[in-house]
């Protein structure tokens, strides 16, 4: 189930730069929420509050419901869309967020999770993960924390790709199915063993066959 959260937001009448400094000013930060046949409602939001939100394992994907004097929207959900952060600061200077309507869908991208060990990790190989999210497409009802992905029975030399991976209910995987997930990567001494019996194989079959 998706995290979903309370957020707590102010309507903000004033729009341009002038107003958004104001907001920052008395530190709140401005944003926008916006949706499917609906006008755009500027707001401002208490970072703290954001940062709190993002830091849960849902991260981006978490819904906000929000809070407060804010008219229609009140209860309303939304996702993160955008986030506008001050590359010295490192604080949000501006949010976008979605209005989610449950029958509709939306586009996201969803951490995928590995799970267990693989037995060629065992064996002295290492896991390469090749991706770390999917671009998917949902009912945000549908929307998973995490597409789970087993490497338990991963041997050296064994990949994941996407074309491997069950999608949860409901969700479509926008990756192409060829795309790799992850790989284990033999060991170095396995490999040498695998070319050395490779090479001696090759000169068995070069070898002359026997004649009387």
């Amino acid at each position: 189930m998706q995290t979903e959260l309370e957020f707590h937001v102010e309507t903000k009448a004033k729009q341009g730069k002038g107003a958004a400094r104001k907001a920052r000013a008395a530190g709140k930060t401005p944003g926008v929420v916006y949706g499917y046949k609906m006008d755009p409602v500027m707001i401002t939001f208490q970072e703290k509050e954001l940062v709190k939100a993002l830091s849960t394992p849902a991260a981006r994907n978490v819904f906000l419901n929000l809070r407060g004097e804010v008219g229609e929207l009140s209860g309303a959900r939304v996702m993160v869309k955008e986030l506008q952060v001050d590359p010295l600061r490192r604080v949000f200077l501006h949010a976008d967020f979605y209005r989610l309507d449950p029958t509709r869908k939306i586009h996201a991208n969803v951490p995928i999770r590995l799970h267990g060990t693989a037995q060629g990790v065992k064996l002295g190989g290492i896991m390469q993960v090749a991706r770390r999210d999917l671009a998917v497409v949902c009912l945000p009802g549908d929307l998973p924390e995490a597409i789970e992905v087993d490497v338990t029975a991963l041997m050296p030399g064994d990949s994941i790709h996407v074309g491997d991976l069950e999608a949860p209910k409901g969700v479509t995987i926008l990756a192409p199915a060829r795309l790799a997930v992850c790989v284990v990567i033999a060991p170095s001494g396995l490999q040498e063993d695998e070319a050395e019996e490779g090479e001696g194989e090759d000169a068995d079959a070069k070898e002359p066959a026997a004649t009387e």
